[in-house]
């Protein structure tokens, strides 16, 4: 019933308009020009987990990728399907919640998360990351308290709990800072394999 209430949600979301979530965040650009563009001149797979109306998926469809997305929303993944037909852009999609998706093992080069880090799918995002792939991930973080009923899996994380949370990736880039309210922490890690390069000293920042 929850993920049913959580369906209903983010479909009437979606009908009324987000314009907040059809551009590439600021961050994914740049994590994507700085630590993906050269690792993966050609491309690859990638996997956009709650990727909504496809602002992720769309940009990296236009650059010779696989995207796989993932989203709750029905209406979401329909918005998606008319905006690929439109650029005459192939894009994989399924209609439900990332829990219920079986993430194929050592199958993706990039995942994408942002605001959607469900510590019930952690392992699995791990799981399905190719040996040399790369995360890029965006979510809220409690800055001071949190009162709310999100479910516990789906609550914003702690300070620093994102790096517990994802053992055994090399961390890139690290950084957390208040938003208004809340905070916000931005993370880059790859997966290491025997050719794994390091592609640039680890950035951290806590404001």
């Amino acid at each position: 019933m929850q993920g049913e209430h959580a369906r209903s949600i983010w479909d009437r979301k979606y009908v009324q308009g987000l314009p907040s979530l059809e551009k590439p965040d600021p961050f994914f650009v740049s994590a994507f020009d700085r630590f993906v563009s050269n690792l993966f001149p050609s491309g690859g797979d990638a996997l956009d987990l709650a990727g909504g109306v496809g602002r992720h998926a769309l940009f990296l469809a236009q650059r010779r990728w696989s995207v796989t997305v993932v989203d709750i929303s029905g209406v979401a993944i329909r918005m998606l399907t008319q905006k690929a037909r439109q650029l005459d852009l192939t894009v994989n999609m399924f209609a439900m919640d990332a829990k219920e998706y079986l993430f194929p093992p050592d199958h993706f080069d990039l995942i994408v998360m942002f605001y959607h880090f469900d510590r019930d799918t952690a392992s699995g995002v791990l799981s399905t990351l190719k040996p040399g792939g790369l995360l890029i991930c965006k979510s809220s973080v409690i800055w001071k308290s949190y009162e709310g009923a999100t479910p516990l899996n789906l609550r914003p994380l702690e300070g620093g709990e994102i790096l517990p949370m994802l053992p055994g990736l090399q961390v890139l880039h690290h950084s957390e800072r208040p938003v208004r309210d809340r905070g916000v922490v931005e993370y880059v890690g790859q997966k290491p394999s025997a050719g794994t390069i390091q592609l640039a000293p680890p950035d951290r920042e806590f404001r």
